[in-house]
């Protein structure tokens, strides 16, 4: 008989949650299958069989946190007699309370923090319902919104059934291709859609002049996942502990610009202002640090976090050692680590450690913003997007690209001074 463990996932990780099992009692499973999705800090992972055989006993039901390396299930033959099941009982002292409970929730899965950015747009005007990988995976085979289909999960979740069960109540509706795609976007069930072509068939006009799935006047409740329910703990925690106060900086990219353009590999501005960043916390040390009580740590690495956006809610990846890095190799850890967030693959090593935060909304249109420090970091950067304003120059008057940064601090650790000194050298850097 093999046990199959809760596993240890990161130095950071000490306990998880089943989330769901993808085999039932009596199912056979192959060495390597995937058998279980767990959630862990904020993600959901799935874990794999140790073993060949049948799966003959489920030691726990979903929605329970016990420590990482408890047992599980136990996968033998299928004739093989169970051994004593009192030995894997979990203690109360040893089991969290379930998810449920807002105060002891565990994070969300990564299914919903790993969506393409895609469905960003694909849940306009919806409240994305929790989806499972498994699910998103077959709804993007199938070329359906999942946030349309009816969970059956726990909490609402989304799984693999009900999307293929929402495929299949779509699939013999006339539609052109063109507003199949644009229904899948804009979050259009063409199930409620009336076709004006020929023979009914819904056309592209059809899908435009439609709204996303609501009756009107409908209030939705929408039960809290478990992402909304940590981001909402730990916004709290960081914002009612530690005392933020604000720093803005208007920085001139017209010399960023130029040297992207001229830069042999393709980089984004969000590479520049990280890499900007790690030079100006290389000046100002003392930014790179953390409030411990007693004393204020001064962290000997950079390790800077970047926030991803996602359908239902935020994940912040981090890059080590920073400082460590040139130019090229940061843009490529960065591309590496926001295409894993989106398609479900970080670990919990991928984003815990940071010692400073960058959050970029320049991408969605937007001028300048405070964020909520990412503790245990004592700073966080907003970044704006970059826009023609005009400025004054010698007495002249010019139209230049100029971005917005915001630092947030908490003034435990940093005083306004540093922050503004910090502030200029970073300028400084990307001008």
């Amino acid at each position: 008989m093999h046990e199959v463990k809760l596993p240890q996932m990161g130095q950071s990780v000490e306990e998880a949650s089943i989330v769901q099992w993808l085999k039932a009692e009596g199912d056979k499973v192959e060495r390597g299958e995937p058998i279980v999705s767990i959630q862990t800090d904020k993600a959901e992972i799935e874990c794999e069989s140790p073993a060949a055989g049948v799966v003959r006993k489920i030691l726990l039901e979903p929605d329970v946190t016990v420590p990482v390396m408890t047992v599980i299930a136990l996968v033998g033959e299928a004739d093989e007699p169970l051994p004593d099941l009192d030995q894997y009982k979990v203690s109360a002292g040893q089991a969290a309370e379930p998810v449920a409970e807002a105060a002891k929730a565990a994070p969300e899965p990564v299914a919903q923090v790993a969506a393409p950015a895609t469905t960003t747009t694909a849940s306009a005007g919806l409240a994305d319902a929790p989806v499972s990988p498994r699910a998103r995976r077959r709804a993007e085979a199938l070329h359906v919104n999942p946030n349309l289909a009816k969970g059956t999960g726990v909490g609402g979740r989304v799984l693999e059934a009900d999307v293929e069960a929402y495929a299949a109540s779509v699939d013999g509706i006339a539609i052109t291709p063109t507003a199949k795609r644009l229904a899948e976007i804009k979050g259009i069930d063409i199930a409620r859609v009336k076709g004006t072509g020929p023979g009914g068939k819904i056309t592209k006009e059809d899908i435009e002049g439609a709204t996303p799935t609501r009756a009107a006047g409908e209030t939705k409740r929408v039960p809290l996942t478990p992402m909304r329910r940590i981001i909402a703990q730990r916004m709290c925690e960081s914002k009612f502990s530690a005392p933020h106060y604000y720093v803005t900086v208007e920085v001139d990219m017209a010399g960023a610009a130029k040297f992207r353009a001229e830069h042999p590999t393709k980089l984004s501005y969000n590479d520049l202002v990280m890499r900007g960043t790690a030079l100006a916390l290389q000046e100002w040390p003392a930014v790179n640090a953390r409030w411990q009580g007693d004393a204020i740590e001064e962290v000997g690495d950079i390790n800077l976090g970047f926030a991803v956006a996602l359908p239902t809610g935020l994940i912040v990846p981090v890059v080590r050692q920073v400082q460590r890095l040139s130019l090229d190799e940061l843009s490529q850890a960065c591309k590496g680590l926001t295409e894993k967030a989106r398609t479900g693959k970080l670990l919990p090593d991928d984003y815990s450690g940071s010692t400073f935060t960058i959050s970029n909304l320049g991408g969605f249109g937007v001028d300048q913003f405070t964020a909520i420090i990412n503790q245990p970091d004592s700073a966080i950067l907003a970044v704006g997007q970059i826009k023609d304003r005009p400025v004054v120059i010698d007495g002249g008057i010019h139209v230049r690209p100029i971005m917005k940064l915001t630092l947030s601090s908490d003034h435990r650790v940093i005083d306004g001074a540093l922050a503004a000194q910090f502030m200029g050298t970073l300028k400084g850097i990307l001008e």
